[in-house]
């Protein structure tokens, strides 16, 4: 199991679960072992440098780093979620003060893909 840092070994334990459960369908909406670890540190590079946004892990199925990681959180249990929630609000806070919204986007996206 890959290590988070910063998250306890029961909620990694949650995620790896989560990890190994979609699996099968890792290019589509699944995850594969290690698919949180590796969004994690994609969204800490794109929100330090929001100018090079990081495609998780190389664009192939079209997630972006935030975007896997907010399907991780909608499906976690609550307390887990809570948990790697208070990894990335941090990273949301610096993605924001170094990017601006976009007049011109739809808000129909999340609210990551309609900054610049």
């Amino acid at each position: 199991m890959p290590h988070v840092p910063g998250l306890p070994a029961a909620v990694q334990q949650e995620i790896a679960q989560v990890e190994l459960r979609t699996a099968a369908n890792w290019a589509g909406a699944g995850l594969w072992p290690g698919a949180v670890a590796e969004a994690l540190s994609g969204w800490t590079s794109s929100s330090r440098d929001p100018a090079q946004r990081h495609f998780h892990p190389c664009a192939c199925c079209g997630r972006s780093s935030r975007g896997l990681l907010d399907e991780v959180l909608a499906v976690l249990p609550a307390p887990a979620a809570r948990a790697l929630g208070r990894l990335i609000e941090p990273l949301d806070e610096d993605f924001r003060a170094r990017s601006l919204p976009n007049p011109s986007a739809s808000q129909d996206l999340p609210w990551w893909t309609r900054r610049v």
